[in-house]
C-alpha cells in the first residue's frame, strides 16, 4: 500500500495541510486576542510548514537552504511549539530552548554535510532533536489536568508522544534495513514520516483548539457564578453549592456552621472616601476573611458589605473561635493606600445546623437574627445564633433597637 504512495504528492499535500492548520490557528489567535498559547502555536506551525516545503526539495535547491535552514526552521517550529503549550499553563517561558536546539541542529547539520559528509548521520541528528522536541511538548500535556481540559490535553499529548517516538525510532529502523534498497529521502520510511507528520498536524491542532475552547468555558463558568469586584461566590452560585454541601454534610451526619459577615459603618467609607476607595476596603476585607478559611470551606458575598461562610465539619463551638479570629484579623488590620489609613470592624453571627436543621435559608436567618444583636450590642462582635425557642417578641426587639441604633450613626 506504502508503494503506491507518491512522495511528492504526498509532501505537497502535507505542506497544504500545515499551511491550513497554521491558518485556523492564526485565525483563533486573532479572535482570541491574548489568548495564551495560540500565537506560538500559529508561528510554530509556520515554521514548520517553510521547513517541509525547503526539506523535500532537496533535489532542486542548494543543502544551505534544503537541510540547514530547513531542519533549523523545523526545530523553531517545535520550540515554539512546546513554548506555546507551556505559556497555555502559565508555566515559566525558557526562551533560550528553541533557540539553543536551533543553533545546534544548524551547526551539527553543516559539520556533517560540508566536513564529514554522511547522510545516516544527519538523519539520525534531525531525527533525535525534532522528536525530542515531540517528546518535550507530550511531557507538558500528560500531566493532571481538570475535566474536560484534561481530555483535550491528553488527546494532543498522546499525538507529540507518538510522533516524537517514531521519529527517534526512524534511524534504528533504518539500520535494520526497514528502508529496502531506497535512500534515506525516499522509501517506506520517508512515506511513514510524511503521513504521520500529516497526522500530528491535524491532531495536534485540534487538540490545541479544544483546549483553548475548554479553557474559555471554564472562564465562563468562573464569571457566571464569581462576584466580579471581590471574586468570591456570588448569591446564586452560594446558594447553589451551600445546597450541595450542606445535603453531603446531613447524609454524613456531620455539622455544618454558617457566618455572617457585615462590615460596620461601610456607609461613612463610600460618602467619605467615595466608591472606588469603598470598593477597595471590601477587596481587603475578603482578603482578611480568607486568611483564616480552608479549602473546603465557602465564602460567598451576600449583597453590599455582607459575605456569607460556610464551614463544614465545625458545630458553632468550634466554629465561634475562627468567627473570632476573623473578626480579630479585620480590626487589626487597616487599610492602606497612599497614606490613606481607613480603620475597618466587622459584626459577625454564627448559625450551626445542630439547632438550626441543614435547610440554607433557615441557617442564613438564623445567622443574620444573631447579625443583628451583633449590631445591636455594639459592633465588632461575634454573636451566636439565639436558640429556636427565643420569641418573636424579642427577636422584633432586637431588630428595632438595630436600625435605630443604625439611623443614628448614618
Amino acid at each position: 500500500m506504502l508503494a503506491d504512495l507518491d512522495l511528492k504528492t504526498l509532501t505537497l499535500s502535507l505542506s497544504l495541510v500545515t499551511l491550513m492548520m497554521t491558518l485556523l490557528l492564526g485565525l483563533a489567535a486573532w479572535h482570541a486576542g491574548s489568548g495564551r498559547g495560540l500565537r506560538h502555536w500559529a508561528l510554530g506551525n509556520l515554521a514548520l510548514m517553510f521547513g517541509l516545503m525547503l526539506n523535500v526539495n532537496q533535489e532542486y535547491l542548494h543543502h544551505t537552504l534544503s537541510i540547514l535552514l530547513a531542519n533549523g526552521l523545523m526545530t523553531l517550529g517545535l520550540g515554539l511549539v512546546w513554548l506555546g503549550i507551556r505559556a497555555f499553563f502559565e508555566r515559566s517561558q525558557p526562551q533560550l530552548v528553541p533557540l539553543l536546539a536551533t543553533l545546534l541542529i544548524i551547526v551539527l547539520l553543516g559539520v556533517f554535510r560540508y566536513q564529514f559528509d554522511s547522510n545516516a548521520v544527519r538523519y539520525a541528528i534531525s531525527s533525535v532533536i525534532l522528536g525530542g522536541l515531540c517528546l518535550l511538548c507530550a511531557s507538558e500535556l500528560l500531566r493532571p489536568t481538570e475535566p474536560p481540559l484534561r481530555s483535550a490535553c491528553w488527546f494532543s499529548g498522546a499525538i507529540a508522544l507518538l510522533y516524537g517516538l517514531m521519529l527517534l525510532a526512524r534511524p534504528v529502523a533504518s539500520l535494520l534495513g526497514w528502508n529496502g534498497a531506497a535512500n534515506l529521502l525516499g522509501g517506506p520510511l520517508q512515506l511513514i514520516t510524511l503521513l504521520g507528520a500529516m497526522a500530528a498536524q491535524i491532531g495536534m491542532a485540534t487538540g490545541f483548539i479544544l483546549m483553548t475552547h475548554y479553557r474559555n468555558l471554564a472562564a465562563l463558568h468562573r464569571l457566571s457564578e464569581r462576584d466580579g469586584l471581590t471574586d468570591t461566590l456570588n448569591r446564586r452560585s452560594l446558594h447553589q453549592q451551600a445546597g450541595a454541601l450542606l445535603a453531603r454534610m446531613q447524609h454524613g451526619g456531620e455539622p455544618v456552621t454558617l457566618i455572617m459577615v457585615d462590615a460596620d459603618h461601610f456607609k461613612r467609607i463610600n460618602d467619605e472616601f467615595g466608591h472606588q476607595t469603598g470598593d477597595a476596603v471590601l477587596c481587603h476585607l475578603v482578603n482578611r476573611i480568607s486568611q483564616h478559611l480552608r479549602n473546603r470551606d465557602l465564602l460567598g458575598r451576600f449583597g453590599g458589605e455582607e459575605f456569607t461562610l460556610l464551614l463544614p465539619g465545625l458545630d458553632s463551638e468550634q466554629a465561634r473561635p475562627v468567627a473570632e479570629r476573623i473578626r480579630h484579623g479585620i480590626s487589626q488590620a487597616p487599610w492602606r493606600l497612599a497614606g490613606e489609613t481607613i480603620s475597618l470592624t466587622a459584626s459577625l453571627g454564627v448559625a450551626c445546623s445542630q439547632h438550626h436543621g441543614y435547610d440554607f435559608n433557615t441557617l442564613l436567618g438564623a445567622a443574620d437574627a444573631a447579625l443583628y444583636r451583633a449590631k445591636t450590642l455594639g459592633r465588632n462582635r461575634v454573636e451566636l445564633a439565639p436558640p429556636p425557642g427565643q420569641t418573636d417578641q424579642e427577636q422584633v426587639a432586637l431588630r428595632l433597637l438595630s436600625q435605630f441604633s443604625h439611623n443614628l450613626d448614618v
